[in-house]
C-alpha cells in the first residue's frame, strides 16, 4: 500500500516539475526572398494531391526549393534523395527545430523522475527506510529503475 502511494506521490511530483509545452505563435508567411531562414533545416511540405515529404532544406534557387527527401508518402511522385521543389508547387512548408535546451532538459527531469522511482520502489520493496527484510531485493530494484 505505501508502495502505490510512494509512486503516485513520486509521479505527481514528476508533472508538477515539468514545464507546460511552449506554444506555438500564428504561421508566418515568407516571401521566396525570405525563404533562406528554412535552409539548414528540417521541414515537412505538403504537395499537391496529399502527398507530404520531409527532408533537410539544403538550397534555394530563384525556382525552385532544393530538399535532401528523407520521408515521403508517395515513394513513386517524390523519391528519397535530393529533389527540386518548383516554386509553383510550394504552398505549404513546416520548418521543424529542435533546440538544444529542451533536450537538455528532458534528459534533467527524466533522470530526477526516474532516480525518485527508483528510491520509492527501493523504499516499498525493502519495507520501509528502517526495515531491513529484503536489502538484496531493494537494492536491485533501485539500480534496475
Amino acid at each position: 500500500m505505501s508502495l502505490r502511494i510512494s509512486a503516485i506521490a513520486v509521479g505527481a511530483l514528476a508533472l508538477l516539475i515539468v514545464p507546460p509545452p511552449a506554444k506555438a505563435g500564428p504561421p508566418e508567411r515568407l516571401k521566396w526572398a525570405e525563404l533562406s531562414k528554412v535552409v539548414g533545416n528540417t521541414v515537412s511540405i505538403a504537395m499537391p494531391g496529399s502527398v507530404v515529404i520531409s527532408g533537410k532544406a539544403t538550397a534555394v534557387e530563384a525556382d525552385a526549393l532544393v530538399v535532401e527527401v528523407t520521408k515521403t508518402s508517395d515513394k513513386s511522385a517524390w523519391p528519397k534523395g535530393v529533389t527540386r521543389i518548383p516554386r509553383a508547387r510550394l504552398r505549404v512548408l513546416e520548418m521543424q527545430t529542435k533546440t538544444r535546451r529542451y533536450r537538455v532538459l528532458g534528459t534533467a527531469v527524466g533522470s530526477v523522475a526516474g532516480l525518485g522511482g527508483g528510491v520509492a520502489a527501493y523504499i516499498g520493496i525493502n519495507g520501509g527506510i528502517l526495515n531491513e527484510n529484503n536489502p538484496g531485493k531493494a537494492a536491485a530494484a533501485l539500480i534496475g529503475i
